[in-house]
């Protein structure tokens, strides 16, 4: 996929740069075999989405859910380098597996808060997140990202750091925009449960409740892409397994000027699948009711470069590291159905995806 721009490293030169290197960035899209590994003393910090995506040409780039309170990252890199990924053992302990917690205080509120809005009619969905902190002990970066790859092959894994945002870790199945030239797709996920006997969820168990999320992002994204392309095809919904739970998911297909890459992600971005509709109330209502900072999670990050090839997936599934607490993020749509104890369970089940790597 990368043909000249990569140079092969050993799993100990990457070790090596992960120690020295001021900004990095890990990452494996989903099913290869390999992973990509850049780095820089640079940090391009941009306060918006430039008009032209060629601002971020040979970049890995990690933009926040908003930009009024972060900033966009960008490491800049002529070369993209890979290095082989040797098999390791993956050991999942007990203490990575649903608690079967009660909501907190702190959640119980926002989702009254947001499921009353939702049945107001105020708006026809909102995401409602949070975030659960733990202390761990000081893990090492690179065996967790081999981890992530081998735990979850159809995700796109990361690992970023810059003396800005510290250090993320995710597996993100949301693929938000890639494409090569004029030629694009991207997908509507939404709609969580967990998998039945370690397999995706039969199509015809979904109910309806996630049936409308699924609806609800599948149809935003059919309307933008008409608005800034013309759309060849399209494939679902149908279930995809990510980790241990399933979701419900639409392919979209379309030609588009590579030029427009960044209208049509200002456009779409943050989807009904981590905001809401109408979007900019929804986003408004978040950061004035969820009660944290999401900071980057939700938001997008990935990989451009100067050929116009462009690999953007959401931050979900990830977290923030410490040298000794780990940050989790987790989140679910609320629709006027919804009821607290599900909501709550489907985030717990979110959060165990990063939390199973962490603790063997």
């Amino acid at each position: 996929m990368w043909g000249n721009l990569c140079f092969e490293m050993t799993l100990n030169e990457v070790r090596i740069l992960l120690r020295t290197a001021e900004n990095y960035a890990l990452f494996r899209l989903p099913n290869e075999k390999r992973g990509c590994v850049i780095s820089s003393d640079r940090l391009d910090v941009l306060d918006h989405l430039p008009s032209s995506f060629v601002r971020l040409n040979d970049s890995f780039v990690m933009f926040p859910f908003s930009t009024d309170h972060h900033p966009i990252l960008a490491i800049p890199s002529k070369n993209l380098d890979f290095f082989e990924m040797e098999e390791m053992p993956l050991r999942v302990s007990s203490e990575a597996k649903r608690s079967g917690s009660l909501p907190d205080e702190a959640y119980s509120s926002s989702f009254h808060k947001f499921v009353e809005a939702v049945r107001e009619r105020r708006f026809e969905k909102l995401v409602l997140s949070r975030t659960s902190h733990c202390g761990t002990p000081q893990l090492d970066r690179l065996d967790l990202f081999r981890k992530a790859c081998a735990e979850y092959p159809d995700a796109m894994v990361y690992l970023f750091h810059s003396p800005l945002s510290g250090d993320w870790l995710g597996a993100s199945p949301e693929l938000l925009l890639t494409g090569d030239d004029a030629q694009f797709r991207t997908v509507a996920l939404a709609g969580t449960m967990r998998n039945q006997d370690e397999h995706a969820v039969k199509i015809s168990d979904w109910g309806e409740k996630e049936r409308l999320e699924q609806r609800i992002v599948a149809d935003y994204l059919r309307e933008r892409i008409a608005c800034f392309g013309t759309l060849k095809d399209e494939w679902g919904p149908y279930s995809v397994s990510a980790g241990h739970v399933s979701h419900l998911r639409t392919d979209f297909y379309f030609f588009m000027d590579k030029d427009r890459r960044s209208e049509f992600i200002s456009a779409i971005h943050p989807t009904p699948a981590v905001c809401g509709l109408p979007k900019e109330e929804s986003m408004r209502f978040i950061m004035e009711n969820e009660g944290y900072d999401r900071s980057y999670y939700s938001s997008f990050l990935g990989w451009t470069d100067g050929n116009g090839k462009t690999h953007l997936y959401v931050n979900i599934r990830c977290v923030r590291l410490s040298d000794t607490e780990a940050q989790f993020f987790a989140g679910g749509g609320i629709l006027a159905s919804s009821d607290l104890l599900s909501e709550w369970n489907e985030t717990e089940e979110k959060m165990t995806t990063m939390k199973r790597l962490l603790f063997d």
